[in-house]
């Protein structure tokens, strides 16, 4: 029987509330956790997200339980699923001192907000937070070979928690100065920033790679119990490969490619050879139900390093694993059948002549190099690539001897690195900011602030930019934009507090401060320090901006920030911008009130031209002292626009091809007033038959515009293109560009008209001549009459128009920039 309308109102209510409980109680666990006091004596411990006991944190945690000095630590183990690894839960079963909790789980938020220590071989997720007293050591899992971090194809942002997790740790594990100044300081680009050590004291997993003969005995009896066949005597020919990026979403057809090379070598190598194969992760539940690989898979329980410590021969493709097995002297041979396209796909560190091995493209000639193997013939790579594996040995693990384990522990424990090989992150002497970029919208912050960043001196100023992560293809299209100099911190996720102090917020974020006590205050002031610890770390910066200058959110977190100088930017008047109305609705009238609210909490107050500092200076006067505003005009990236112009429009764009043809470009919102250019416009077409108008931009207005084009009775005689990606292409066939703004912050189109050589109607507003000066265009009355005798002129060609120079122009407006925020001015 159908429900009523007012029981579906009770049901969709009550369901609304169920979904709200679901969301707030993990909240409130995490939050309550982050409550706890940290105990010094408990140890965490996770491997690639769970995955199991494994890598460097294993080494670390069998060292740190064996040792009778270390008796009073607790520890506890990341899995997964602690009943996928029975072996390790069964071995552990009966030491009070270790236990297991599950990923993600209410209890390894628990322990990941009180452990004294933790140590992970990846990531922690974006939920992790250090707390300060808290001890983070990131080992890592692997020398480099292939490009990483921000080297790769948009990096970036698929790096952004590895940045968030490397900028959070205080110490950081590498093999050598290699790993360090390849990957750490230039691949994750934490150098002038980073703050956390970097331990250059090897990889204590490799350790267990040096086995006497009962430590030999004892893995190949563990190798058996898990179902590998390796016969008493033989050669273990072990095959390693890495996964190839391009095939991660079709892992059967990589089980099925790696059971027949396995099959093939061995049959052509002779008797006495057994071949191996260690799949990775992403495929060895695939490759396990390869009948072809019965007795010849090395399960992923079993330490890789372990097994390296039995191996004869390593083959591998492009798996850093080869530099872990460097330590024992063994031979290296690179199997790389598609090396030329893998290579040219995700890029290398290294070329195929430094490899320390033979690299070869055909099953038959693996076979051939590795039967050669120890002859000492000129096929045995021992002899045809000895300089190179020495060269290789001493470069990417100088130290893994079989002590560093203890090496690392002393540093983490004692915290001292009195004869050790513990450094800072490498500084240059630049000096450092950070830039918060806004929403990454189309409009015209994400222009200007795209703009500043391609402007900026790059050999001068160390520059860092951040922004939300975001799946929205026009955000993620101007992300792609930004300026691949610059370090992008990427935040994700969200702060995680409870119910209280999200009320809190919500009243500061809105204006409400005089609603806010005290206590309040400072626990909110502790909630902003620490969702910026969350985002970026512990790192530290000469000089924040908040460029964006209309989320409270932001504007908060920013002024949060451990800096020399906090500046924000003030983009137009925006005590005006507060009380605009677009069909009775305020749309930034609360997020400006919280907004002015934190502008006591910055050094600077930036304005985009010297007339809005004044207004702003004081409309706002209430909210800081007039010493804080300050001004600093937008730059203006004329390469692109002068390359994009010669462009075909966009498909689609109809433009007349006859009489003077006038463009705008702008929000279709109150404040830039089209309707004033199409009455002045519909002025004009009465004694201009050949006159078109052109009207690029999108927004709220729009249909109450095309309304009163038709109204007009020009409609025929004017195009609304839309959202245009490259406007520019549409300017450059146009003869005059023309705004009629009521106010603008800097009206960065009309430089762009400038650049493109157009002559600029424009009318009157506060900013106008921070783009425009008398003798460069014609400034006229905000009215109708005006406007249409200025677009008359125009048609008779008539308009002022001195060349504008975009470079002469910039470099003033950088410097504008580094005096407003605190720079040294060259």
């Amino acid at each position: 029987m159908p429900l009523g309308p007012r029981l579906r109102r009770h049901a969709r209510r009550t369901a609304k509330m169920g979904r709200k409980l679901a969301k707030t109680a993990p909240l409130e666990w995490q939050a309550f956790a982050r409550s706890r006091p940290i105990d010094p004596d408990l140890v965490v411990y996770e491997s690639f997200a769970g995955r199991g006991m494994l890598c460097n944190p294993e080494a670390i945690f069998r060292a740190l339980l064996s040792d009778p000095t270390q008796g009073h630590r607790r520890h506890v183990w990341v899995l997964d699923d602690p009943k996928a690894h029975p072996a390790v839960v069964r071995e552990f079963a009966n030491e009070p001192r270790v236990r297991f909790v599950r990923y993600r789980s209410p209890r390894y938020h628990r322990v990941l907000a009180t452990a004294g220590v933790l140590v992970n071989n990846a990531t922690f997720p974006s939920t992790f937070n250090k707390r300060p007293g808290q001890v983070y050591l990131n080992t890592w899992h692997g020398t480099p070979l292939k490009k990483m971090g921000y080297d790769e194809a948009g990096g970036a942002v698929g790096s952004r928690n590895v940045v968030r997790n490397f900028m959070m740790a205080d110490y950081l594990l590498s093999t050598s100065p290699f790993m360090s100044e390849v990957m750490y300081e230039q691949a994750y680009r934490l150098a002038n920033v980073g703050p956390g050590r970097l331990i250059e004291e090897g990889y204590p997993r490799t350790d267990r790679q040096e086995l006497d003969l009962t430590g030999r005995a004892n893995v190949l009896s563990r190798m058996r119990k898990a179902g590998v066949d390796v016969p008493d005597g033989c050669t273990i020919v072990l095959y390693a490969p890495t996964w190839k990026g391009e095939s991660f979403h079709r892992p059967i057809n990589d089980a099925r490619s790696l059971a027949a090379t396995v099959s093939e070598l061995e049959s052509l190598l002779p008797e006495g050879h057994r071949v191996l194969l260690r799949a990775h992760q992403q495929v060895s539940s695939f490759v396990g139900a390869e009948p072809r690989l019965a007795g010849r898979l090395v399960p992923d329980d079993l330490p890789t390093n372990e097994v390296l410590g039995v191996t004869d021969l390593l083959v591998t493709d492009y798996s850093s694993v080869f530099f872990d097995f460097l330590s024992t002297g063994r031979p290296v041979v690179f199997y790389a059948p598609d090396a030329q396209d893998y290579q040219q796909y995700r890029g290398w560190y290294l070329g195929l002549d430094e490899l320390p091995g033979p690299v070869v493209s055909h099953v038959h000639d693996l076979a051939k190099i590795l039967v050669a193997a120890g002859t000492g013939g000129a096929d045995d790579p021992s002899c045809s690539h000895r300089y190179l594996y020495d060269r290789a040995r001493e470069r990417f693990a100088p130290w893994d001897d079989g002590n560093a384990t203890q090496r690392v522990l002393d540093v983490l424990l004692n915290r001292s690195a009195e004869g050790r090989r513990v450094r800072e992150t490498a500084r240059d002497g630049r000096p450092t900011v950070l830039l918060y970029l806004g929403g990454m919208k189309s409009n015209g912050i994400t222009s200007s602030a795209l703009n500043l960043v391609r402007n900026l001196d790059h050999e001068r100023v160390d520059v860092s930019v951040m922004f939300n992560h975001s799946e929205h293809p026009e955000r993620r299209a101007n992300i792609a934009l930004i300026d691949e100099r610059a370090r992008q911190l990427v935040r994700i996720g969200g702060v995680k507090i409870s119910k209280r102090d999200y009320l809190r917020r919500r009243k500061l974020f809105t204006g409400r401060t005089d609603e806010l006590s005290r206590r309040d205050v400072i626990r909110m002031d502790e909630v902003l320090v620490d969702e910026w610890r969350r985002t970026v770390g512990d790192a530290s910066f000469d000089h924040v901006v908040d460029f964006s200058g209309y989320s409270p959110v932001w504007s908060y977190l920013v002024s949060s920030a451990p800096a020399g100088s906090r500046s924000i930017w003030l983009h137009n008047d925006l005590a005006a911008d507060q009380r605009r109305e677009i069909a009775g609705h305020s749309p930034h009238h609360r997020n400006l009130a919280g907004v002015f609210g934190s502008y006591h909490r910055f050094d600077h107050l930036v304005s985009v031209s010297e007339a809005l500092c004044r207004i702003n200076g004081e409309n706002l006067a209430q909210y800081a002292p007039p010493e804080k505003f300050t001004s600093a005009r937008n730059t203006i990236d004329h390469e692109r626009i002068l390359s994009r112009s010669a462009e075909p429009p966009a498909e689609g764009t109809v433009l007349p091809t006859d009489g003077p043809t006038f463009v705008t470009v702008g929000r279709l919102s109150p404040e830039k007033n089209h309707r004033r250019l199409l009455e002045a416009f519909a002025i004009l077409a009465a004694d201009e038959p050949g006159a078109r108008l052109v009207i690029i931009g999108d927004g709220p207005l729009r249909p109450a515009l095309e309304l009163i084009a038709q109204s007009a009775g020009v409609a025929d005689r004017v195009v609304f293109t839309g959202l245009q990606e490259n406007p520019w292409a549409i300017m450059a066939q146009c003869t005059c560009f023309v705004l009629s703004s009521d106010y603008e912050g800097q009206p960065m189109v009309i430089l762009e008209a400038r650049t493109l050589g157009l002559p600029i109607v424009t009318t009157r507003f506060a900013s106008v001549s921070s783009a425009v000066g008398t003798a460069e265009g014609l400034i006229v009355e905000q009215s109708v009459e005006a406007l249409a005798q200025g677009l008359a002129t125009a048609a008779k060609g008539e308009v002022p128009q001195e060349a504008f120079d975009p470079v002469a122009y910039n470099e003033a407006v950088i410097a504008e920039f580094s005096r407003a925020v605190g720079l040294p001015i060259r």
